[in-house]
């Protein structure tokens, strides 16, 4: 069974969804969907959501490793050698892109004495007039730093509320935990709310950081500790069994919560529409329940059965997650290229448009990405040996490299 392996392949293939969703969201902006009256603007302008698919797969995936040793009393993995590997899988490739597309894009600013520390050093979210800057869309990755940071202070504090004998009660205590967690995030929100409001210009230092996303990781992370329940089980439930037999189950319901994020709740995707406060928060939680159902086959799906697993399972989603990192770092610089040379704005119809522009964005950002995969990202990764834990641990996400779990652009 696919959630007792060590690794989750089918989640190779979910990034690569995640990222060709927000490839087409600004696929949409930069040919003037959002300008248009066309019955897709609401569904393009919500394509996004691949971010938050992104955070739930790092909060499962990271997770899972602390969870479990200590729902078994095992020692908890090598908090130098996750970090380190943390640093490999994010920062050269993000340096060397941020570089390219700087010098590519004519972004002098990016190298200033006053800016260069803040766009390498992942700070742009807490400054209001940096935060688009750089590469607009690694505002993501400065909550997926703080999110690496984070985490093993978690299970740090989690292991000092007690050990137990009973693994069955300590995850029961981890999704109590998990639970005040999300509930904290969705008490910052509400604040921050009263701070600023969503479509202001200078809200990022409220609404960027990581406490305004815990709540998806604490979902993702929630997943983790459900999945190690799940290996402590002789049988299989018979609602595992179900989700199995029919996987295309939780895929319909991020279908229905898409449906009503993009129809039900205000937010039009119409330029400059004013984003109440309201409408954030529902597009925030129903964002959570639209990844939660992507999520939820890649861990129980087997691979190359029923029609989550077959989709999920095949090489070219396989091959596009792998190099899905260079595919978020690189493929708003490709479109803008693609832009550029079709004009401002191309001729022809609003589907032609956006079909020309999709098209182009994702061959162009596969090409750059597959470069930065083998130039830069694998190189990097061998240095992983550099840090060892000092006591053979067992293999796992967090310290065991998976393919890229880094979230893609958002708007």
């Amino acid at each position: 069974m696919n959630a007792r392996a060590d690794r989750f392949p089918l989640f190779d293939a979910l990034r690569a969804l995640a990222a060709l969703s927000v490839l087409a969201f600004h696929a949409a902006f930069l040919s003037r969907v959002y300008t248009s009256d066309s019955f897709v603007r609401p569904y393009m302008s919500h394509l996004d959501v691949g971010v938050t698919v992104f955070f739930l797969i790092s909060g499962f995936l990271l997770y899972r490793p602390f969870v479990r040793s200590r729902a078994l009393g095992e020692r908890l993995p090598f908090v130098g050698a996750y970090a380190w590997r943390r640093f490999l899988r994010i920062v050269p490739a993000y340096w060397v892109a941020l570089t390219l597309v700087a010098l590519w894009l004519g972004l002098s600013y990016v190298f200033t004495a006053r800016s260069a520390p803040v766009y390498y050093g992942f700070g742009q979210i807490y400054f209001a007039d940096r935060a688009p800057g750089g590469i607009g869309q690694a505002w993501t990755l400065c909550v997926e730093i703080t999110f690496y940071a984070f985490l093993p202070l978690w299970a740090l504090a989690m292991r000092a509320l007690g050990r137990d004998r009973d693994p069955r009660r300590v995850l029961r205590l981890e999704l109590a935990a998990l639970g005040l967690l999300w509930l904290a995030s969705l008490g910052y929100k509400i604040w921050a709310l009263t701070k600023t409001a969503p479509s202001d210009l200078g809200s990022a230092p409220y609404l960027q950081p990581l406490p305004n996303f815990l709540d998806q990781f604490a979902i993702g992370m929630a997943l983790a500790v459900l999945s190690v329940r799940l290996e402590l089980d002789e049988r299989v439930p018979r609602a595992v069994e179900l989700l199995r037999r029919r996987d295309w189950i939780p895929w319909l319901g991020a279908v229905v919560a898409f449906w009503a994020v993009s129809t039900r709740i205000g937010f039009t995707g119409e330029l400059l529409q004013t984003v109440s406060r309201r409408m954030f928060l529902g597009r925030h939680e129903l964002y959570t329940l639209v990844a939660l159902g992507l999520v939820l086959p890649a861990i129980v799906a087997v691979p190359g059965r029923g029609l989550a697993g077959r989709v999920l399972a095949t090489r070219v989603l396989a091959f596009l997650g792998l190099v899905s990192y260079g595919v978020y770092l690189y493929h708003f610089a490709v479109l803008k290229q693609v832009d550029e040379w079709l004009g401002d704005p191309m001729g022809g119809p609003l589907g032609v448009r956006l079909v020309v522009y999709g098209a182009l964005g994702a061959l162009g950002a596969t090409l750059v990405a597959s470069l930065s995969y083998y130039a830069v990202e694998r190189p990097a990764l061998r240095l992983k040996r550099l840090v060892r834990a000092p006591v053979a641990a067992e293999r796992g996400e967090a310290t065991a490299e998976p393919a890229p779990a880094v979230p893609p652009a958002g708007r």
